[in-house]
């Protein structure tokens, strides 16, 4: 009994010798650095570790609650070794954040008003309904006493003029109250309002993580980096473009859009932005083998497929499907075994890659981002289209072959903005805007009539990136002389690309289109149609006006349709190379011309042009190809309208 109980001794004190060795420190750290990408956050805390040495458990706490837990990993200075790194969560009685908390307390001290406020109503009340019960008791008294000639005119007087003094009473402070309450109400409203936009949910759950370190002797305390993805943030690209008054000179105000509501504020942060993926699969997928079987019971469903096999249309569901389960490995999501695409004689009742019509958002329904394997995904996708290849008759050949994009949804171009002072950015519901940059841009400033959509004239501007940022697609607000003038989209515009941009309509200029002749001649067997057309322009303002007027000619399938364009009297179309090169082959008339400075109506400026249109005799130009024909009767005059 004595030696067990010495080595119970020792056991416990071996115990508390390791315990005291790993003692937990909690510790908070600071947010110094933020990578923001699409949908997800890069964290970057820093953590400094008190002094002393060998091993010791630092717990990080107030992790965010849209913490991504695996995502976790810690690096040392030189005098701290990392040992491991663990996710916990511990429930708390408050919510995590100290301004949830204070909010919540405001709360709390509004609702205990609210409380003290209804007990006073219905104190109220209560007062109310005794003057009830003294009413109904003095009226029959003071009758009976009446007429037992007894009645005591004063005390009847005192006890009436008490009741409604006491009535005026209770219905001010009933007002009053009310009032309060209502004050009340609205306040609980606003913090509660506030407190959504701050968390969007209650948390109560306080999350750490519990980094095992060893330290060295003499190192002092150091410093430990806890990196971590957060979800629930992201960013999207927006401009702003001003022009000055002159419309001379543009700047492009570069911003980016941020969505922040991971559960803690980045405060006086280095900000990075980026369009990677953070948690993309680095590494190739695996082919692997293709096992083919013979069955009978297959032979006619094959023979089915090798007869009516559309083999576009598979093809394009191959795409669809290919695009979706790259994507969910990509972002290592999961494929659902159960109900995934079946394969030719497999017998599953899952659907088939080969039936005609499967939709998008059916294909994607096959999909399940909870049970992925491996390269599961890919692999299923090329086992049915390989099987497609062998089935596929003769007849398929003849058809057309087609390069299909096989572009995942992740794919794109990765850039990266590094912000150049820190900034500040809480958890919030609301998007936050920051600047990333502004500069000015190469500028080359013009009007552009379409007559044939619009009377309207619009500013418009060809820029050129000159700075060194890749610029995203994204929306565009657009302004000139400090008025705001329009909004549109910009494309991606890689470093020294021109493009263009709208700058809203010109009011001094109107434009005007009008066919002006229509002769027909039988030449063999073709109608040879010849028309005239008229453009004019109006410039109510005071100075010239540089206009790209723009018209087209109709174009037809299979030569059906000889188009053949005269140049107008005395201004030929463009010459620029680039319009030469690319609209003008698709049959769009281009003119750069300077309108002269108030002149319109008989004076406006104008030009003609004419266009020769032979085609069969015994045919007609179908308008039906491109209006239906209500929309044609649309078109009519009223007294053309049938009845």
């Amino acid at each position: 009994m004595k030696r067990t109980a010495i080595a119970a001794i020792f056991l416990s004190l071996a115990v508390c010798s390791v315990a005291a060795a790993a003692e937990e420190t909690i510790v908070k750290g600071k947010v110094d650095a933020v990578t923001v990408y699409r949908g997800q956050a890069l964290i970057t805390r820093i953590v400094d570790l008190p002094g002393g040495e060998g091993l010791g458990e630092i717990v990080v706490s107030e992790l965010p609650d849209r913490i991504v837990p695996q995502s976790l990993f810690a690096e040392g200075s030189d005098s701290v070794e990392i040992r491991s790194v663990v996710y916990r969560n511990r429930p708390v009685a408050q919510d995590v954040r100290e301004e949830v908390r204070k909010i919540d307390d405001a709360v709390q001290q509004l609702n205990d008003q609210i409380a003290a406020n209804t007990q006073q109503q219905n104190l109220l009340k209560e007062q109310r309904g005794y003057l009830d019960k003294l009413a109904n008791f003095t009226a029959p008294t003071a009758n009976v006493e009446m007429t037992k000639g007894v009645l005591n005119a004063d005390q009847l007087k005192n006890l009436t003029s008490y009741q409604f003094e006491q009535r005026q009473k209770i219905a001010d402070q009933e007002f009053k109250l009310t009032l309060e309450q209502r004050k009340l109400n609205e306040q609980a409203n606003l913090l509660e309002r506030q407190r959504t936009e701050i968390t969007g949910r209650s948390s109560h759950v306080l999350r750490e993580a519990v980094v095992f370190v060893s330290r060295k002797s003499g190192g002092g305390g150091g410093t430990l980096k806890l990196r971590y993805l957060v979800d629930n943030a992201g960013w999207a690209p927006s401009y702003n473009i001003r022009a000055d008054a002159a419309r001379k000179n543009a700047t492009i105000e570069y911003q980016a859009s941020i969505q922040q509501m991971s559960g803690e504020d980045w405060t006086n942060v280095n900000m990075t932005l980026s369009t990677a993926t953070p948690n993309l699969v680095a590494a190739a997928p695996v082919l692997n083998p293709l096992t083919l079987t013979l069955s009978r019971t297959e032979l006619e469903k094959a023979k089915e497929i090798s007869s009516k096999l559309d083999y576009q249309t598979a093809q394009s569901n191959r795409v669809a499907l290919q695009n979706i389960a790259e994507a969910a490995r990509n972002t290592r999501g999961n494929w659902d075994n159960t109900n995934g695409p079946v394969a030719v004689g497999s017998g599953g009742g899952g659907g088939s890659l080969f039936s005609s019509g499967l939709s998008q958002t059916q294909i994607g329904n096959k999909f399940n981002v909870n049970n992925y394997e491996n390269d599961l995904g890919l692999n299923k996708v090329a086992d049915q289209f390989q099987v497609l290849e062998l089935l596929a008759g003769d007849d398929s050949k003849s058809k057309p072959a087609t390069r299909p994009s096989f572009r995942p949804a992740t794919e794109g171009i990765v850039v990266t903005y590094q912000m150049k002072s820190r900034t500040s950015l809480p958890s919030r519901s609301d998007q936050q805007l920051i600047q990333i940059d502004s500069f000015g841009v190469k500028s080359d400033f013009y009007k552009v009539a379409t007559p044939v959509l619009t009377t309207y004239v619009y500013d418009q501007a060809t820029l050129t990136n000159t700075s060194n940022l890749v610029l995203l697609a994204g929306p565009v607000s657009t302004y000139v002389g400090g008025q705001f003038v329009g909004s549109g989209d910009t494309p991606t515009v890689a470093v020294g690309q021109p493009f263009t941009v709208g700058f809203g309509i010109d009011s001094s200029l109107r434009a005007y289109r009008e066919r002006t002749d229509k002769t027909e001649i039988t030449q063999g067997g073709n109608k040879i149609v010849s028309y005239t057309f008229r453009i004019a322009i109006d410039n109510f303002g005071t100075t010239p006006a540089n206009v790209r007027i723009m018209d087209r000619l109709p174009t037809a399938k299979d030569s059906e349709v000889k188009v053949t364009f005269i140049d107008a009297e005395t201004i030929p179309l463009s010459t620029d190379p680039e319009y030469r090169q690319s609209e003008h082959k698709k049959g769009i008339l281009r003119w750069d011309i300077t309108v002269p400075a108030q002149k319109r109506g008989t004076e406006a400026f104008s030009l003609t042009y004419k266009m020769n249109m032979e085609y069969d005799k015994n045919l007609a130009i179908s308008a039906a190809s491109v209006l239906r024909e209500d929309e044609i009767r649309d078109l009519m005059s009223p007294a053309a309208k049938p009845k």
